[in-house]
Parts: C-alpha cells; structure tokens; sequence
C-alpha cells in the first residue's frame, strides 16, 4: 500500500518511532506489516489521509487491534464510543473480552451492565461466555445486578463454562459455585446437587 513515511509518523506514534531511529524498516522502501489483514490496514492508510474512516459490527474489532498496536489513541477511542452503541446480545462477551484485551475503560462498565442485566438470554443465544477468563466470570457473577431467569440457570451456565476447558478449570468449579445463590435454586436442582 503506497503511502509517504511522513504521513505515516504524523499519524502514528509507532511509525514515528521506527522511522526515526536506526531500525532497518527506517530505510527501507518497503514496511511489512504482520500485524493485520490487507483491508484494515489500507483502510487505515486512508485515514491518515483523509481523517475519515467507516467503522461497522464486522471491522471493529480489527480495527481496536491495529489501532492499539500503532498506538493510535484517538481513533481507539472513537472505536470505543461505536462499540458502546452497538452492544446487543449476540456481541457483548465479545465487545467486553476485547475492551479487556486492548483497555478500553470506557467501554468495560457499559458491556458489564449488558451482560448484567440480560444475562439469561446472552448466556443461552451464545457460546462466547465459554471464552470468560476466570477473573471476567467471578465479576459477573459477584455482581448483585446480576438479573438471571433463575439461580438454576446461573449454576448450569458456570457448570458449562467449567466443563469447556475442564482440565484447566475443574478447580474452579467450587469457587465459582460460591458466588451462585444456592437458596434461590430449585428443588429439583438443590437435590441432584446435594448428591
């Protein structure tokens, strides 16, 4: 993707680093970039160009990655603001595992919320929770927002997440189980858990 070593280093604090110091891609014609597909990062050679950028559901995550490693903080922070406005059920595991990976601050006590206060329904429509670090899961159920169909479903749920990666997890199980709300269960479940 042609584009001139100043644009680049006006717009990015990465570039400018590698450009004005003794790193090989300083003198070189040609950069590699291994970080990102092709499209994203045409997509954002545009923007230094331009300032404009069209950010959708299907590009915003690449673009928070490529963002965060060319330390690109405005437009990271504008990604952020799309990601607020867009979280449902089907994208909001995702939206806040990624405002973790990348610290989007703004976005972590939107997401929490989301997954908070429609939990049973996130949970069931989607597999993404089974991706929860173990800290990310404990915030969620330690939460007293936490609005589920029943403590049953809750139990069930921590007991997938548990069995998707049971050789790594299987000691979790009881700490995890301590945050669910055992005088809330049915009977039913409060007698197959009790054997």
């Amino acid at each position: 993707i042609p584009c001139h070593k100043l644009v680049l280093m006006a717009a990015s604090p990465f570039f400018a680093t590698m450009f004005q110091s003794d790193m090989k891609e300083s003198k070189q014609p040609e950069v590699q970039l291994g970080f990102s597909d092709a499209a994203t990062i045409k997509m954002l050679v545009d923007y230094f160009y331009s300032g404009n950028i069209v950010i959708t559901s299907d590009n915003v995550m690449d673009l928070v990655a490529a963002s965060e490693f060319l330390c690109l903080a405005d437009l990271k922070k504008h990604l952020g603001s799309f990601m607020i406005k867009t979280i449902k059920s089907a994208n909001c595991i995702k939206l806040y595992m990624l405002s973790h990976k990348y610290s989007l601050g703004n976005v972590i006590p939107p997401c929490l919320k989301y997954i908070l206060s429609h939990f049973s329904e996130v949970f069931r429509e989607s597999d993404d929770f089974l991706n929860l670090s173990e800290e990310q899961l404990v915030t969620v159920l330690s939460d007293d927002g936490l609005v589920a169909q029943n403590e049953d479903f809750v139990f069930h749920s921590v007991d997938r997440w548990v069995k998707e990666n049971l050789e790594n997890r299987k000691g979790k199980f009881v700490q995890m189980a301590a945050l669910i709300r055992f005088p809330f269960f049915t009977q039913e479940l409060l007698g197959h858990v009790e054997s």
